[in-house]
């Protein structure tokens, strides 16, 4: 029974965390009580959970209560947190993961390796909202534990608009650390050229209690504008540091950016602007 209702549950959860429009982005700060994601799998029936729990009993030394569980369905317990895992035989409806896989620039043939998925895993940590940064560490341990003992091919996380390979999204914690976030695994970089200028913004920082940051109209490159975005989120983010409109920021000593809060260009709500 408990576990019927843990499935019942996360098909609430999914369907108001992932049913979004990819036109325009809200940047209101919000540190979830929930982390929630999707392992797409190519074999339905091929999600081994001990073997999971295992690997992260072996690999990344956590204590783990898994007295309810199977390969269907798992309540586990790991610290003070509750985790759910649900195995879906079904690939995600109306093309939701193709249509997302549009704008993932990392996985250069996502949406057609998407649309092979013929099942997926709903996992999530039911009572996150304490320290964002642990519990998306912790995410990312159980995601890469769950894809090593499966036939996954990556992984979606539609309040982000994150759609991943899983060998992208594995390399990405290979030196996870509190000190060297898989950020790329969490934030969401949009990259827009209009005008022959290029722009960056971030989605998912609100998640991290953080307001979403925008570059706009920029004569930089891609390279330099991912660089930097990527550079900034890490240190608001590893450092817990909240940017203040009128305040500049760099990465080195002799750089100082201004800092300015406004309108959105590419989000809804209010952004800081990075002058790069």
């Amino acid at each position: 029974m408990r576990k019927l209702l843990i499935i019942i549950l996360i098909g609430i959860l999914s369907m108001g965390v992932f049913s979004f429009l990819k036109k325009e982005k809200k940047t209101v700060t919000n540190t979830n009580s929930v982390i929630l994601g999707m392992i797409l799998l190519e074999d339905p029936n091929s999600f081994n959970l001990q073997g999971t729990v295992n690997e992260l009993k072996t690999k990344w030394k956590l204590k783990v209560n898994d007295y309810d569980a199977d390969d269907k369905a798992a309540v586990l317990f790991i610290r003070d947190y509750k985790v759910a895992i649900a195995n879906i035989p079904a690939a995600i409806p109306e093309r939701e993961v193709e249509k997302t896989a549009e704008y993932n620039y990392f996985w250069v043939n996502g949406i057609e390796e998407t649309s092979k998925h013929k099942g997926h895993i709903v996992l999530s940590i039911m009572n996150a909202g304490k320290n964002p940064v642990q519990e998306n560490l912790l995410f990312s341990k159980i995601a890469s534990a769950v894809m090593n003992n499966s036939k996954a091919i990556g992984i979606y996380i539609g309040g982000r608009t994150l759609v991943l390979k899983k060998d992208f999204y594995q390399e990405n914690i290979k030196m996870m650390s509190e000190e060297d976030l898989p950020l790329y695994n969490w934030i969401y970089f949009g990259l827009r050229k209009v005008n022959g200028k290029q722009s960056i913004y971030t989605y998912g920082l609100a998640d991290f209690g953080k307001m979403e940051m925008e570059i706009v109209d920029s004569e930089k490159s891609f390279d330099e504008l991912n660089e930097m975005m990527f550079n900034l989120a890490h240190y608001v983010i590893a450092s817990n540091v909240t940017l203040k409109d009128g305040e500049t920021i760099g990465i080195s000593a002799e750089q100082k950016l201004k800092i300015s809060e406004s309108k959105g260009k590419f989000l809804e709500g209010i952004t800081l602007k990075i002058d790069y």
